[in-house]
């Protein structure tokens, strides 16, 4: 026996000399990617049996682990997917504690439903995906795009997403043509929201906005928002965005709102409302 063991080390270490185990790790990826889990799990396991201390594949196989199970849903129990305070939610997740914000947030994507049939869907600022998934059940296709990046124990999975895309910096990082952009509870976050809309604005021709009334949400109580901006400074960045875009001479708006407490969207521009829900649709040169 002990001469299997000396084998078994030394073709170890051999291997471990000549795998490239980060492509190997990278390859696995690619085939959980591709939809093929099993030889995903083959290769990540591959990686950990000739170099037990990887950390990347470590990670990657807990997170094919965590997305396989049966439910599809051991990520909702991360006991940080709502973000770092609890008291203050920087994130809406299925099950949270807060049924009215998530019933806040659910009547916005389901306004958005009505305006996205057929289409192909951006979802910026993304967050745990869910509204992603309703997005899904209309349009063509949905990509979610948002600056948070999961833990292996937290990467959201739904059926219906083309794919969610974490890391990505909306002020900064270019986005792939489509034809509506949906920018719910994201715009107030963006160190640079102007630059943020100009770049959605030049990637799709619509977009779905929401932001919330400062004096009910401003930063003064939640410290993830950085723009108190009121109604009408909210639709002249709308405006001045189209225009930086390059593609549009302006902006046709439609506007919705939900009063303080109420989930409920109701069609009109009122100032006063707890928050506003525009539809801006690029008018072109």
């Amino acid at each position: 026996m002990s001469a299997f063991v000396d084998e078994h080390e030394r073709l170890r270490r051999t291997l471990q000399d000549t795998v490239d185990l980060e492509q190997l790790n990278d390859l696995g990826v690619l085939a959980y990617q591709l939809e093929r889990p099993d030889e995903a799990e083959a290769l990540l396991r591959a990686a950990l049996a000739i170099d037990p201390e990887r950390e990347d594949a470590a990670e990657n196989l807990a997170a094919l682990a965590t997305l396989s199970d049966e439910s599809g849903a051991a990520w909702r129990r991360s006991q940080t997917l709502g973000g770092p305070d609890p008291g203050m939610y920087e994130r809406a997740f299925p099950g949270m504690p807060r049924p009215d914000i998530i019933s806040e947030h659910t009547s916005r994507y389901a306004y958005a439903l009505s305006l996205i049939g057929g289409r192909h869907v951006l979802d910026l600022g993304c967050g745990t995906g869910y509204g992603s998934e309703m997005l899904s059940w209309s349009a063509a296709s949905v990509r979610g795009f948002d600056l948070w990046q999961p833990g292996a124990d937290e990467h959201p999975r739904w059926p219906g997403v083309q794919a969610l895309n974490y890391g990505h910096d909306l002020c900064k990082h270019p986005l792939p043509p489509a034809d509506v952009a949906v920018m719910f509870e994201v715009i107030e976050h963006l160190p640079d929201a102007p630059r943020a809309l100009a770049i959605a604005f030049g990637a799709v021709g619509e977009i779905v906005g929401s932001f919330p009334n400062p004096v009910y949400h401003g930063s003064w109580m939640n410290q993830y928002h950085v723009n108190d901006w009121t109604l009408e400074q909210f639709e002249r960045e709308l405006e001045t965005a189209a225009r930086a875009s390059g593609r549009f001479a302006g902006v046709a708006l439609t506007h919705h709102h939900q009063a303080v407490r109420s989930p409920l969207l109701q069609p009109g521009r009122d100032p006063e409302s707890s928050y506003w829900v525009v539809h801006a649709r690029g008018i072109a040169r």
